[in-house]
């Protein structure tokens, strides 16, 4: 009778044995697990409680959104958790938000966003940086990008801002697609290219893209991008879905779609291969950005 139970403690400690080792992409899907299908509160208790382990200081900021309508006053609270790290007269802020649609567990959008950007603060913790950073986790990002248009109002300075990168939906695919490309990011789209030339992943970018935290930053003219990582041939699904008005097309739908805001964006579609894309372009852009 007492086998099984050995058995077990047998596994949990090899787990921890392992645990050190595990490869960067199911580390990441794992972060994904940790947040899908929690409520609003636990998804910011979970990252408090992931940047507690990582031993990393965070700051909260509050926000409180009043809205009216001709038949009602909406009242929306939030906070964003940012990290802080770097030092100098410019500034990046990279960010992705972590609350969720409804019902939906939320494991692609955007708990995918979510865990590269605890990947990204894990594993660059020691770099000497040139620029000051924010990593941002923006709150009610389905309710029209409100926390990161706080943030923006709380904290951004044109003067001092550089660039800002948004991780939206990246769990699943093999292509980055990048955007909106135009004149909100002409200067360091340079870096956005060599990044893409050095990773060698396959690449999408295009002036019309789905709306995300990026907007909040458009809005102020401040530079921006974001970055997906989505299936073959959705990068340009996607912008041609943007240039329709959000207009559903059954031959042309983008894939990543199927499962937006629906009750199957769970984490055992997420591919632990797409959020290493994910991690590897955005650190490799945040590198040189920083040696330039």
């Amino acid at each position: 009778m007492r086998r099984p139970y050995l058995i077990v403690i047998a596994a949990l400690f090899v787990f921890s044995l392992s645990w050190a080792q595990i490869p960067l992409g199911d580390e990441l899907q794992f972060s994904v697990m940790g947040i899908e299908g929690k409520s609003h509160t636990e998804r910011n208790e979970f990252i408090k409680k992931q940047l507690q382990t990582l031993n990393v200081g965070y700051v909260t900021a509050p926000f409180k959104h009043v809205s009216y309508t001709k038949k009602d006053t909406i009242k929306i609270d939030g906070e964003n958790i940012i990290v802080r790290t770097g030092g100098g007269p410019k500034q990046i802020v990279v960010g992705a938000h972590y609350d969720a649609y409804g019902d939906s567990p939320g494991a692609n959008n955007n708990g995918s966003g979510v865990a590269v950007l605890l990947s990204l603060i894990k594993y660059l913790q020691d770099v000497e940086w040139n620029y000051s950073i924010d990593f941002c986790f923006f709150d009610r990002g389905e309710s029209e990008q409100i926390g990161s248009y706080y943030y923006v109002q709380q904290f951004a300075v044109p003067k001092r801002h550089l660039a800002m990168i948004n991780l939206d939906i990246v769990g699943t695919g093999e292509e980055v697609y990048a955007g909106p490309i135009g004149n909100d990011n002409r200067i360091f789209l340079r870096y956005v290219h060599e990044a893409a030339q050095k990773t060698g992943f396959p690449f999408v970018e295009d002036k019309d893209y789905p709306a995300s935290d990026h907007v909040s930053f458009s809005q102020y003219n401040l530079q921006n991008i974001s970055i997906s990582v989505v299936p073959k041939g959705d990068g340009e699904r996607l912008s041609k879905y943007v240039r329709s008005g959000y207009k559903a097309d059954s031959i042309n739908m983008p894939v990543v779609l199927n499962s937006m805001k629906t009750l199957e964006d769970r984490s055992v579609y997420i591919s632990p291969a797409s959020l290493k894309m994910a991690f590897e372009f955005t650190r490799t852009l945040l590198l040189l950005i920083n040696e330039s």
